[in-house]
């Protein structure tokens, strides 16, 4: 009986365990299908099609002026197109969005554009980390520095810095980046200040440390302007030096009646604030040319030059420090005469008249050579080769009748201490020969120099710059690589070029062109190009990076190849701008056969 009721109730037992089994199947079914990817449930919001824009990927050298010039659209279009807060930072790898033609920019339909700071640690990728303890060290970039600079203090070589560091573009360095040095230079060992020579110079040994008299400089335009004005600004700038242009015809239209009213009113107010001044004195009346063409050119007679540089000289001895003769002579266009044709013979016929005008009245006075304009043409008529005229001025006695050679390194688009002839990303012409380029120039003048024993004096910079015209009339066909140069890139050149030339050690005071050419000179757009000042008085960035730089005194000490002691600038008074008419569209010659030079 026992056996039969269990039996029973084993066979009650059997579907309740079925139906645990059948249950507990089922949960575990529904288990896995709860793990699976739900599939994608349509949304009643559809997703955009883009083509409106093609997408541009940012290039080491790129920045967004150039990117918008080459697709037709403003620097704020771009930006704005993209969401971006700043246009002048952007970086290499960047999805930076082109509007085709017809597309409407619709900023609320674009994803905002992330902006990065520039990464500052070098790019040690293809560097092991055996090669990082080999004893390298870092050296953090300061402002105005530039890979020049940096290997010359640090006892190696740029290309060493460039392999060392990967550089992609070694002509692009942020401030703050980090870069390795070789270990046989350690920073922590400073080095002494190192004799400057030029490699090229043959068998030279002069070192230039401190003779030079080094100074920062810049060219100011008078007509129409407010002096104080202009003298605050130079004195806030810091500049130790001013460059006033003196154009003979416009003082001395009528034979014997000259007018120094304006100029006196700049040089008493420039030499009261222990600021000094560079006179250069160029272009010969109507009056005294003899076949009076059209361009300008020297005098038919020198003895009226030297009447009226002694009537100059005996006005401001004592208070002008240094006076250049001539601007460019080697062009035709400065220089066009039947009397005496282009050639450095007769040009170092009339500096001889000036530096005996000079030295008579004021021997405290330095004469400079006429800055040269860079140009490889060389046809004898229309130009000669700034280096072949070089070497003819030695050959002609110009050391004996000069205390310091003018130049005028243009940079045109190139930065100042890049090398020919590889462009810049973005610099389309102005790139193809050495004349083009900002420091081979100054190295080209100290080789022929040396080669013609005047190592011992040395190179004033009466004229450089680099000019943007970004947020200006577009330029024409003869100053088209102003538009390769954004006002970023103008405020990074300027900088580094007057850095460069404090580093080199045998250059001597340097000339920013310019100031005020925007207000000073309206009908002519190139010189606007260059300026510091915009036409509504406003400040252009590279105002702001000079007046950052650090600025150290030039020797006291000074001799004919020294120039006098860089000022201490006094604190300037407020500036106020001085408003000016819109610039009307340019009116420029044709170009002549010969490398663009503004004039």
């Amino acid at each position: 009986m026992k056996f039969i009721k269990e039996g029973e109730m084993a066979m009650q037992r059997r579907p309740i365990i079925v139906l645990l089994l059948v249950l507990l199947m089922s949960s575990f079914a529904l288990a896995q299908e709860a793990t699976e990817e739900p599939a994608p449930e349509s949304t009643s919001e559809p997703t955009a099609e883009v083509t409106d824009y093609t997408v541009y990927i940012v290039r080491p050298g790129d920045n967004l002026f150039r990117i918008a010039l080459r697709n037709g659209l403003s620097t704020s279009e771009l930006a704005a197109y993209n969401n971006i807060v700043n246009p002048a930072l952007i970086f290499v790898g960047q999805e930076i969005r082109i509007p085709n033609e017809s597309a409407t920019p619709q900023q609320t339909s674009i994803e905002p554009t992330a902006i990065a700071t520039p990464t500052t640690t070098p790019d040690t990728s293809d560097t092991s980390e055996d090669e990082l303890s080999v004893g390298n060290r870092y050296h953090t970039v300061q402002a105005g520095e530039t890979l020049y600079r940096i290997a010359q203090s640090n006892g190696t070589t740029v290309a060493e810095i460039i392999a060392l560091n990967n550089l992609a573009n070694p002509n692009l360095l942020f401030v703050g980046q980090r870069l390795l040095l070789p270990d046989d230079s350690p920073e922590a060992i400073a080095p002494s200040q190192p004799e400057t020579t030029d490699s090229s110079a043959g068998s030279s040994n002069v070192a230039f440390t401190s003779d030079a008299g080094f100074g920062f400089g810049v060219e100011v335009f008078l007509d129409a302007q407010n002096i104080p004005s202009l003298n605050a600004q130079v004195q806030q700038l810091g500049m130790g030096w001013v460059k006033l242009d003196v154009r003979w015809k416009d003082i001395e239209p009528v034979q014997g009646q000259p007018n120094f009213s304006a100029l006196d009113t700049a040089v008493n107010a420039f030499d009261a604030a222990g600021i000094n001044i560079l006179l250069t004195v160029t272009t010969a009346p109507d009056w005294a040319r003899g076949d009076n063409p059209v361009e300008d050119g020297p005098p038919a007679d020198f003895g009226a030059f030297s009447n009226f540089m002694t009537a100059l000289v005996s006005r401001y001895a004592g208070r002008v420090d240094a006076y250049e003769i001539w601007s460019e002579q080697n062009l035709r266009r400065e220089w066009n005469s039947s009397t005496y044709p282009i050639s450095a013979e007769h040009y170092v016929d009339l500096l001889s008249v000036a530096y005996q005008a000079v030295k008579a009245l004021d021997p405290n006075a330095m004469v400079i050579t006429g800055g040269l304009a860079p140009t490889g043409f060389n046809d004898g008529v229309n130009a000669i080769n700034d280096r072949v005229y070089l070497q003819d001025m030695y050959s002609n006695g110009v050391d004996a009748v000069s205390d310091a050679i003018g130049a005028h390194p243009n940079g045109w688009a190139n930065p100042p201490d890049a090398r020919c002839c590889e462009p810049t990303e973005g610099v389309l012409t102005h790139y193809e020969d050495e004349t083009f380029y900002f420091l081979e120039t100054l190295e080209d003048y100290r080789a022929i120099m040396v080669r013609n024993g005047d190592g011992n004096t040395p190179i004033w910079v009466t004229r450089f710059g680099w000019g943007s015209s970004e947020g200006l009339t577009p330029p024409n066909d003869t100053f088209v690589f102003v538009s390769y140069t954004s006002l970023t890139e103008q405020a990074t050149y300027i900088p580094q070029a007057y850095e460069l030339g404090r580093e080199l050690g045998y250059v001597g005071p340097m000339f920013l062109f310019n100031l005020n050419g925007c207000q000073s000179q309206p009908s002519r757009i190139e010189f606007c190009y260059f300026s510091l000042v915009n036409p509504d008085g406003s400040l252009r960035p590279a105002y702001s990076t000079i007046l950052a730089m650090p600025k150290t005194e030039a020797p006291a000490e000074a001799s004919p190849a020294a120039a006098p002691a860089q000022p201490t600038p006094a604190s300037p008074p407020v500036i106020q701008p001085v408003p000016t008419p819109t610039i009307p569209a340019p009116v420029v010659p044709p170009p002549e056969a010969t490398q663009e030079s503004v004039g």
